[in-house]
């Protein structure tokens, strides 16, 4: 077997090999930091890397084992961490020259938890700065570019995430999500990915453990890999009291995932305040529910009111981060992404009663969210309105596709994304198809809160009837 073969599997198929040391955690560390020096060139997905590190303690684990030692869940699988999360021994710079040179000296929890059952983070992925955009570029490394067409955006702001999982940098990416900064690049760059309910995995680094909208998430190319992830990942901590309704038990995918499809009553919604739709990604999203359908689940229609407040979601995050990075923009300004520093400018969106009322808000997109599940267990939407915009695109520019402009880019490209971080609902991102340009689609499927296990199992039943995993963008060589 070749390097760049053990590259192109899933942490599944890896595991049986390095759980015995019939692979070596070195040499798959060894062909992951290759196929990265080598590829990662122009997709600029990997931030900061420690080679030496990372070898090291992949030797470690060898070592380990050979010695008797037990192995790990996750023995010997490489993990990347998007750079906003505290990875011990790596930077968190944030992509901003604010935290240039900062070095964790802890593991965030989540991370923590994957390195106790084996797993090696050792690279931080790209983020947009502060991650307060759906494109990923920064002042401290640059563009990152979508593997299908360098032209193209990854997505954001978990965009690096995408580009990892996309190009095989190792098989499982922890992301952050939000406003879909994780479902949105994993669409983009034609993986799949999760953003698990509100606190199902404990995010106790935030400044704000009671009103943060941001989760830990996980991306990657197969289904499986993903519940590895997550079940590497989730249950309770006493540091962040949103995880104390989560349970550390492990999520199980059927044993015949198309099986389980039938009587499941899903919902399609197809606009929320988006007017447009590109045909494409909409007659991308009817086939997958039709397959679903034929399959056996049952469509129990439309609903009269979709969730229609997304612009307090955003009061909401801008209020964060500006409670968080707000004492950064006198400093560093004159250095900060042009719409990170209008972000963390006192403006009507940072005052007493913007944020009064998107704090009363949130709890009416909670209740739209809830009012998709009446008389159905998942709902599904399209991730993003079209797919992989140009990587010019600007945060605060409008979504022109064909030379129409269609609106601002929160209510044109991304509305579908939004309302489960302010509500809390797990929500995930699968690939269902490609455009006519050779550019991923991907479709949401939303549950209820704490239903990870029902989204990935439909969402692996769309992977045996639809398989994407064997499809690899053309930057990955």
């Amino acid at each position: 077997m070749t390097e760049d073969e053990l590259c192109r599997m899933s942490a599944t198929d890896l595991l049986p090999r390095l759980r015995t040391g019939e692979l070596k955690a070195a040499r798959l560390m060894r062909a992951v930091l290759d196929r990265i020096e080598r590829l990662d060139t122009e997709t600029n997905g990997i931030a900061h890397c420690d080679p030496e590190a990372a070898m090291q303690e992949a030797e470690a684990r060898d070592r380990a084992l050979a010695d008797g030692a037990a192995p790990g869940a996750l023995q010997g699988v490489p993990v990347t961490v998007k750079d906003l999360v505290k990875v011990k021994g790596l930077p968190v710079e944030m992509g901003s020259f604010a935290y240039r040179g900062v070095i964790a000296d802890t593991d965030a929890e989540a991370i923590a938890r994957l390195r106790l059952k084996g797993a090696i983070p050792f690279a931080k992925t790209a983020t947009p700065e502060f991650g307060h955009k759906v494109l990923t570029d920064c002042p401290t490394n640059g563009i990152s570019r979508n593997p299908w067409d360098l032209s193209r955006s990854c997505g954001g702001s978990s965009g690096g995430a995408g580009i990892g999982a996309s190009m095989g940098f190792g098989p499982l990416h922890v992301s952050s999500d939000g406003a879909g900064s994780g479902r949105i690049p994993a669409s983009a760059c034609g993986v799949a990915g999760i953003k698990a309910t509100w606190g199902a995995i404990p995010h106790e680094t935030t400044t704000d453990v009671f009103g943060s909208l941001t989760c830990i998430g996980v991306m990657g190319r197969t289904i499986s890999d993903l519940a590895l992830g997550l079940n590497g990942m989730k249950g309770p901590d006493r540091r962040d009291p949103w995880s104390f309704g989560g349970s550390a038990d492990a999520v199980t995918l059927p044993e015949d995932p198309v099986a389980a499809l039938k009587g499941l009553r899903l919902r399609v919604v197809l606009r929320t305040v988006n007017e447009w739709l590109d045909p494409e990604v909409e007659a991308a999203v009817v086939n997958a529910v039709s397959v679903l359908t034929d399959a056996g689940a049952r469509d129990v229609g439309t609903i009269d009111a979709p969730v229609h407040d997304i612009g307090n979601a955003l009061i909401l995050m801008r209020a964060y981060q500006f409670a968080r990075f707000g004492h950064l923009r006198d400093a560093f300004g004159d250095r900060m992404d042009r719409t990170a520093r209008l972000s963390l400018t006192p403006g009507p969106q940072h005052t007493y009663d913007a944020l009064a009322g998107a704090i009363r808000a949130r709890t009416d997109i909670f209740h739209e969210v809830e009012r998709n599940f009446d008389g159905a267990e998942i709902y599904i939407t399209p991730t993003i309105v079209t797919p992989s915009l140009p990587v010019d695109q600007q945060a605060d520019g409008p979504l022109i596709v064909d030379g129409v402009d269609h609106g601002p880019l929160r209510e044109s490209w991304y509305p579908y994304t939004v309302p489960q971080n302010a509500s809390g609902h797990p929500a995930m991102s699968v690939p269902v198809g490609m455009s006519s340009s050779g550019i991923p689609i991907g479709m949401q499927i939303v549950g209820p809160w704490h239903s990870e296990a029902r989204l990935l199992g439909v969402a692996a039943a769309i992977e045996r009837l639809m398989p994407w995993a064997g499809t690899w963008p053309p930057a990955a060589g």
